[in-house]
């Protein structure tokens, strides 16, 4: 009767506790089926996934947890964002082509620098070997053993729990049994350190902002530096090229007195330039009318030929025409 009491007043205790927030990352190479294993947890039908650029974000409720996951893309060029969202997860699911035989050392590599990263480790990580229903898909102990699995999560104390799956076999209750479990598992070790594991996230989180800011007014320092390089060297241009049009200027409207000359002796030598080139214009210009006179007169001349020899022709084909008639 005791324990039967104890027992209700732990339940009642679990009933009214908050529900917990907690925040997952999944991550692995392109094409290990990460999308499709969200959305058949989420409920919805894993078939025909495209490819994720960037990331996703799903919110789901499992029992007493309210869970965020992030899809992160598993690209070459995708995975240097995946750095962002280690501050702020409690956990890491990290899946693996359990068929893709020739990528294994690139997911082994890639592996190895999730868990080494400092806001990673330490923290629970749940690996999916993903793809058990298609034919050459590796068994559980070789996916350990390529993936140096055990030495990983030793050097970066990481809990770590493994569970072969095939996430398009079903979704929502019916989703594949292994990927229920390992939720399960990794929200349960969240739950047993939930409050030293928050306080992580916040003081890793508000590090990062810290570090987003500080890289921020760097780089706006640096943007305002090369401003001002830029609009210095283009106001020393500007002067430079002023003062050289400045001294053009002066160079055109200075007339240079040789010989000891006077000022007004040299301007006098300058009139009687300016009206001997209006002489010799002027004579140019007669020159050249009396030349386009003479072209026209011949033009006409030549005109009024041709008109007189067709009226002769004309006039020479009609009496012409006048005598063979009178003949017949």
């Amino acid at each position: 009767m005791f324990s039967l009491m104890a027992n209700c007043c732990n339940w009642l205790k679990r009933w009214r506790e908050p529900a917990r927030k907690v925040t997952l990352v999944m991550v692995g190479l392109d094409n290990a089926g990460k999308t499709a294993t969200v959305r058949g947890i989420q409920g919805e039908n894993p078939q025909d996934v495209a490819p994720t650029v960037g990331f996703s974000k799903v919110d789901l409720k499992q029992g007493k947890f309210e869970v965020t996951i992030f899809d992160l893309g598993g690209g070459k060029r995708i995975r240097g964002i995946w750095k962002n969202y280690y501050s702020e997860s409690h956990g890491v699911v990290f899946v693996v082509d359990s068929t893709d035989v020739q990528r294994i050392q690139e997911t082994r590599e890639t592996m190895a620098e999730v868990l080494q990263h400092p806001r990673i480790a330490g923290k629970p990580v749940l690996v999916l070997a993903n793809k058990q229903d298609k034919e050459g898909a590796l068994a559980e102990a070789d996916i350990i053993e390529n993936l140096s699995l055990e030495k990983l999560v030793n050097e970066n104390k990481c809990l770590c729990q493994i569970e072969p799956c095939s996430a398009v076999l079903g979704y929502g209750k019916k989703v594949d049994k292994s990927i229920k479990k390992g939720l399960s598992w990794l929200l349960n070790n969240i739950a047993k350190d939930y409050e030293a594991i928050t306080e992580r996230v916040q003081k890793d989180t508000d590090e990062q902002r810290a570090q987003e800011e500080q890289d921020k007014k760097e780089r706006a320092e640096r943007v305002r530096r090369i401003r001002e390089e830029r609009e210095r060297e283009e106001r020393e241009e500007a002067e430079r090229e002023g003062r050289q049009l400045q001294e053009r200027i002066s160079m055109k409207t200075t007339y240079p007195i040789r010989f000891n000359q006077s000022a007004t002796s040299s301007q006098r030598m300058m009139k009687r330039k300016k009206r001997d080139n209006g002489k010799s214009s002027y004579k140019r210009s007669l020159k050249t009318v009396v030349k386009r006179k003479r072209r026209r007169t011949m033009k006409n001349h030549t005109t009024q030929g041709k008109a007189l020899k067709m009226a002769v022709l004309r006039r020479w084909a009609s009496r012409t025409r006048r005598r063979r008639g009178s003949c017949i």
